[in-house]
Parts: structure tokens; C-alpha cells; sequence
């Protein structure tokens, strides 16, 4: 069995095998991508450590600029009375002069192909066949190693993928797979290291370890953008103030809290998902109206304040009567207050003293509207979609797609979600923040939960 598996990416210039390893390696910094050819002009390589002292190391080559010129001085070089395999051909090539003159490019390709376990052949479908792509694979299929056909860039619409595969098969080429280095598929990955595997048997172990791993990185990655998203969508549900009924500024600060609280998630993402901190978008976040609602009276509030009194004197009565005297007797009658719960309105004061000042003084609990968390929600779940579908050779800045108002002007908050309006001090937009509360953090994991 390998212990180390070495992967030569081979093929024409501008071809894409620069892109296709920053994907496959999730590095948009790996190597340098252009649109011009022979950008990439020396062997480089990255290993991806395993266990066990194993390892997979890809090497990325420069591209094969001139192979009809190439392929004609190869077959010069032969003796015409001798018959030399694929392998004696390449090192004879690599033996004279020129291997160090007019074919350095291809020299460095055709000595990292020979010192490697397997090619992967980066093909762009969107070119057309030409005479130069046959050279091209005849002198790679020289070096006796198994070469894996990668057709790149398959989105396009004026693919050449028939044609091409074709032409792999009259080469002896067999193993083909499409995988797409700036719209990769999830599964693409797979599908690639599943076809190496067959082609070289010794690696199957480093390969199955490798797709193991893979498996696991996906699974953490993806758990972890839900808590990031939870615990924002947390952070938005239970951020609220005071404020008095259309205080237009109560509302804009509100605003710009939530889109600053927005874009620290985005950029969580991106830095988890391994992308530069640059995106633009086609909507901006939607005006908040404010969500008035003085719920120090509502049914959960009074719970709350419950739970804070004296241990037996948690009855409807006895919670609103404690209330009752607080507020000066505004909204329940006194009389039904009795002697043991008085010590008790010193800890529901302390609670909520400063909500009933407020609130007697015209305020109103303003938060954030649900279609406004709806929407956030649905944002930041299907940037998470994209980011999974994305190709690290992908050097376009990341867009936050419009969303249909049908989507989330209809949204309906989930129940655990809901529970966060009771906890002002859950949001880290709120003064006195505690993050680690432990039933903050249970809701956090539940509403995670509900993502996928």
C-alpha cells in the first residue's frame, strides 16, 4: 500500500488546472489564475495530510503550450532502428537539449508526470478539438502512468463534451469525470476520488480515508454555519429598546444594528467556508418598521415575573397584584395584595422597574418585525447554499441574491425562536449581554437544528 499518493494536474494552458485545485483543496489563494496562458510557469505542490503518516500531494503544473512541435521532435529523437517504449521516448526527451531551451514548459510537466503515481488531465469543454490536443495526449500517454479525464468547466452552453470524449477513447483514455472547478457539485469531489481509487488500486486506502475526512470536514462546516446563523437569527429576535411610538430614530438605529449584526454573520461564513470577505448584493436589508409591543403584560411576561417571586407565591393573583403595586394600582386592584408577597416586589422591581417607568411614560418595547427575521433567516441560509455549491477558483465577489417577497413576507418565526422576545438579555445588541446563558444557548442549538 502507498503511503503517499502523488497527483500530477496536467494538460493545455488556460485549461483551468490552477482553479480546479482551489477547489479541490477549498484555497482561492492557491497558485495564480488568469485569463491569460502559461500563467502558472513552475511545479507547484500542497499536501493534504492524513493519518497514519499518509498523505496526498497535487501538483500543479505549467500548461503544454506548443505539444505539435513537441510531439515532432520527440519522434526526431528516435533512433530509426530502434523501437523504444512510451517511457524511453519522455527520458531521451528530457536527456537533450531542448528538454532546457524551447520545451522548458513541457520538460517540467513530463518529469512531474514521471516522478508522480497518476495524471488527472484538466480539460476545458468549451474548446473546440484541434489537432494540438492529439499530440498532446499521445505524448502524455508515453509515461505509463493512469490518466484521469477531468472536464472542466461543463456549465457552459457550447460544450464540446461528446467530441472530447471521443477523442479520450481513440487515445485509450477511459476514465472520465465531470467536475466543474467554478460551479463544483457536492458530490463532484466524490466521484473524482472514487475514479482515481479505481485507477490505482494501491491507493484506495489513502483515497477512502481522504473522502472520510472530506465527509467529516463537510459535516462540522455545515453545523457550524447553522449555530452561526441560529445565533444570529437569537441576536436579531431578542434585540430590543424603548421607544416611543414612531420615534423614527429609535427605528434607524435598530436598522443599522441588525445589517451591522447581518454582515458579521456574512463574513463568519465566508471566513468558514474558506472565501475572501468581499460580496455585493442585490437588496439591501428590508426598512424595519419597529415591532411595538408592550408585553410587560402579557401572559409570558407575567410568567417571568412569576418565577422571580417568593417561592409559593406564584399564583395569577399573587403575580398580578405585585404588579398591581408597582405600577401604582393602574391595571389590578391592590386589595388582593397580601402580607408575604410585599418582601417580593423588591426582586420584581429590580427586574422590571425600569419597563414600568418607561412604560408609564408613553414608551413601548420596539423590536424586530418577523418578516424582517424571516428574511434575514432566508438570506443567510441560501448564502450557506451557495458557499456549499461554490468553487474556490470562483474569483467573482459572492452575491446575495434578491429572494422572492412571497418567501419570507409570510415567514412564521418557529416557536423556539419566538422565546427569545422574552430575553432581552440573550441579544449581544442589547447592553448586559449574557451569551452563555444556558437556555440561550439550548434554543440557539434548537433553532440550528431546524436547518439543513
Amino acid at each position: 500500500m502507498l503511503s503517499t499518493l502523488k497527483l500530477a494536474v496536467v494538460g493545455h494552458a488556460n485549461v483551468g488546472k490552477t482553479s480546479l485545485l482551489r477547489t479541490l483543496i477549498r484555497n482561492s489563494r492557491f497558485g495564480h489564475v488568469s485569463d491569460h496562458p502559461g500563467t502558472t510557469r513552475h511545479v507547484e505542490s500542497i499536501t493534504l495530510p492524513l493519518e497514519q503518516n499518509k498523505s496526498i500531494v497535487f501538483y500543479d503544473t505549467p500548461g503544454l503550450e506548443d505539444s505539435l512541435a513537441l510531439y515532432d521532435y520527440i519522434n526526431q529523437l528516435v533512433p530509426a532502428n530502434k523501437k523504444l517504449d512510451g517511457v524511453d521516448k519522455l527520458t531521451i526527451f528530457l536527456q537533450s537539449p531542448e528538454a532546457e531551451n524551447t520545451f522548458n514548459q513541457e520538460a517540467k510537466v513530463i518529469k512531474q508526470l514521471l516522478n508522480s503515481d497518476v495524471a488527472i488531465y484538466v480539460i476545458d469543454v468549451r474548446e473546440p478539438i484541434l489537432a494540438k490536443y492529439h499530440d498532446e495526449l499521445s505524448i502524455l500517454s508515453n509515461s505509463d502512468k493512469p490518466i484521469l479525464a477531468v472536464l472542466n468547466f461543463i456549465s457552459g452552453n457550447d460544450q464540446n463534451e461528446k467530441e472530447w470524449k471521443r477523442l479520450l477513447s481513440r487515445v485509450g483514455i477511459h476514465a472520465i469525470v465531470k467536475f466543474d472547478a467554478i460551479f463544483s457539485s457536492l458530490d463532484g469531489e466524490e466521484r473524482l476520488y472514487h475514479s482515481l481509487a479505481l485507477l490505482v488500486e494501491p491507493a484506495k486506502e489513502i483515497l477512502d480515508n481522504w473522502l472520510d475526512k472530506i465527509s467529516q470536514i463537510r459535516d462540522s462546516r455545515n453545523k457550524t454555519a447553522n449555530r452561526i446563523i441560529a445565533e444570529t437569527l437569537v441576536d436579531v429576535t431578542a434585540f430590543s429598546k424603548m421607544a416611543k411610538l414612531d420615534d423614527n430614530r429609535a427605528i434607524a438605529d435598530m436598522q443599522n444594528k441588525v445589517r451591522k449584526r447581518e454582515q458579521t454573520a456574512i463574513n463568519e461564513l465566508l471566513k468558514l467556508y474558506q472565501f475572501d470577505l468581499t460580496q455585493e448584493s442585490e437588496e439591501s436589508l428590508p426598512l424595519i418598521k419597529g415591532r411595538y409591543n408592550a408585553d410587560l403584560f402579557n401572559v409570558d411576561a407575567l410568567k417571568t415575573v412569576g418565577m422571580h417571586l417568593t417561592k409559593g407565591f406564584v399564583s395569577g393573583a399573587t403575580i398580578g397584584a405585585s404588579i398591581d403595586v408597582a405600577t401604582g394600582g393602574i391595571s389590578l386592584g391592590s386589595a388582593a395584595l397580601v402580607g408575604a408577597v410585599v418582601g417580593s416586589l423588591v426582586q420584581t422591581a429590580k427586574h422590571y422597574g425600569s419597563r414600568m417607568r418607561y412604560q408609564l411614560s408613553g414608551y413601548s418595547k420596539l423590536s424586530v418585525d418577523d418578516v424582517i427575521i424571516c428574511f434575514l433567516s432566508l438570506r443567510l441560509i441560501r448564502l450557506k447554499e451557495s458557499l456549499n455549491h461554490r468553487g474556490h477558483a470562483d474569483t467573482r465577489p459572492v452575491r446575495l441574491s434578491k429572494l422572492d417577497k412571497n418567501e419570507w413576507e409570510k415567514g412564521v418565526l418557529p416557536k423556539s425562536l419566538k422565546v427569545a422576545r422574552r430575553y432581552s438579555y440573550w441579544s449581544t445588541l442589547n447592553k448586559g449581554t449574557k451569551k452563555n446563558d444556558k437556555k440561550r444557548q439550548s434554543i440557539i442549538r434548537n433553532v440550528a437544528q431546524q436547518f439543513h
